[in-house]
């Protein structure tokens, strides 16, 4: 696997064809042992003021925009950099996600894409993933299929897509547990990040569970384009007030125009229903 790269961010050539050819990347000890304190500390901080409204919580979103120290990683360049690179100079935001999770017994999410189909898996979506506890095989590690983001092989892996939501699935006659993959073991300063249209799972989770999830995406340039994001967020169309910030040129380049597009993204959903369509 290859290291992180040079302090400026910029993944390598062999770093890029890495992700083009699997549909994920793994830069480790991409920030220090100090960072990944201060990055644990405020996520607690916003957590606890959420958690204190509603004991159940168990996720939500805008945890990142809402505390600026952890806005801050959108634009830091071990992050920014990459999406650059992979999604284009225009990529846009396509929101935040903060999961905190105790699990008494070990579960699983079963095999999946985020984002379904071969005209789905057209359009380029990553999610960048923060673990804040080391995450091992068999204990609650994010499991991929490498390959999995491109065509012939997403598709023929849409049938996993329907059976994960199954009590008791099965993959090609498999437990998921034994379905080939590879597994992004990690550590607290690891960064992964993955296409959204790659087939991922997680098994063994037990014990508490937490990570931070960023999401970037290419700039849409079609109708479906639009429809697509706005079906699974409004972040890119309604951004956090930080987006709006004239002070950060990097942010507001990542929403501008797309509250504009809000209305007419909003009516394309009925029109693009079928996320599975060649």
């Amino acid at each position: 696997m290859p290291d992180a790269s040079a302090s400026d961010g910029r993944l390598t050539t062999a770093q890029i064809d890495h992700f083009e050819t699997f549909g994920f990347l793994l830069l480790r000890q991409a920030f220090s042992p100090a960072e990944m304190e201060h990055i644990v500390e405020q996520a607690e901080v916003r957590w606890s003021e959420l958690r204190g409204a509603d004991p159940q919580l168990s996720s939500t979103t805008q945890l990142v925009e809402e505390r600026p120290s952890l806005a801050a990683l959108i634009t830091d360049n071990r992050i920014y950099q990459p999406m650059a690179q992979l999604l284009g100079a225009d990529f846009i935001w396509n929101g935040s996600e903060y999961h905190d999770e105790e699990y008494p017994t070990a579960a699983a999410h079963h095999w999946h894409a985020d984002r379904p189909g071969p005209r789905e898996a057209s359009y380029r979506r990553i999610k960048i993933m923060f673990y804040l506890e080391p995450k091992r095989r068999n204990e609650g590690a994010l499991r991929v299929i490498p390959g999995s983001h491109r065509d012939p092989l997403h598709s023929e892996l849409l049938s996993f897509q329907l059976a994960h939501v199954l009590p008791d699935p099965s993959f090609f006659d498999l437990d998921g547990r034994d379905v080939p993959c590879f597994a992004l073991e990690t550590s607290p300063g690891d960064v992964a990040l993955f296409s959204q249209s790659l087939y991922h799972a997680v098994y063994g989770k037990l014990g508490r569970r937490r990570y931070l999830g960023l999401k970037f995406a290419a700039r849409p340039t079609t109708d479906e384009h639009l429809a697509s994001l706005r079906r699974t967020t409004s972040a890119p169309f309604e951004p956090h007030p930080i987006f709006l910030d004239a002070a950060s040129p990097r942010l507001a380049r990542m929403v501008e125009g797309l509250p504009q597009q809000a209305g007419k993204a909003q009516r394309l959903t009925a029109q693009y229903t079928n996320p599975y369509a060649r």
